[in-house]
């Protein structure tokens, strides 16, 4: 199964220190979370992957998964209030934007009817030329919007399902998973394997 390697010193860099709450129900670090979204993108289309957290000082599996999960039930239900906001300021724009459509195209009407000429002309179809202005961005927000929203909660919904492992750094000798993509906390690789010996996979 491909794997998520995160290479920490302690328990304590998996947390924001700007958060106050307790231990169980702080938020995980900002550029980890970051880092961890930016690999299960990387890994969105397989079957599953697992992450797997190296500690240089070990500690219960069970203070780091429970983190893990608060962190990407909230993500995906905050992507999923911030589309609904989204949607619904696209609607809004979309009825301003009919009115001003409506209040566009009589005027473009009046300046024909009443402006001869280039002037008249111009007019006319600058006034035309701003219902479009006017009605791009409802619906850029209803139409295309949904795309980016759909994508990142994809991705965090595969990292919710995710099997999160904790493993101490004398264990990592053995190199009981493979990694995928690069992706750790940190620049260094696993020690290498003895000549002949296949990597196995989780």
């Amino acid at each position: 199964m491909p794997c998520i390697d995160i290479k920490l010193q302690t328990v304590e860099q998996i947390f924001d220190n700007r958060d106050p709450a307790p231990f169980r129900e702080r938020d995980l670090d900002p550029d980890l979370a970051d880092l961890l979204l930016d690999a299960g993108e990387d890994l969105v289309g397989e079957d599953g992957f697992k992450v797997v957290f190296w500690l240089d000082k070990p500690c219960p599996a069970g203070e780091i998964e429970t983190a893990f999960r608060a962190h990407f039930e909230y993500t995906v239900e905050r992507l999923r209030r911030a589309r609904r906001r989204r949607r619904r300021t696209g609607l809004i724009s979309l009825a301003i934007g009919v009115v001003l459509v409506v209040a566009l195209v009589a005027l473009a009407q009046f300046v024909t009817a009443n402006l001869k000429g280039a002037l008249g002309a111009g007019l006319h179809e600058g006034l035309l030329v701003s219902c479009w202005v006017v009605m791009w961005k409802p619906i850029e927000t209803l139409v295309y919007d949904w795309i980016p929203f759909r994508h990142e909660r994809k991705v965090a919904r595969k990292l919710l399902a995710a099997p999160v492992d904790v493993r101490g750094a004398a264990t990592r000798d053995v190199r009981p998973i493979e990694t995928v993509a690069g992706k750790s906390a940190d620049a260094r690789a696993r020690p290498p394997e003895p000549r002949g010996t296949p990597a196995s996979r989780a």
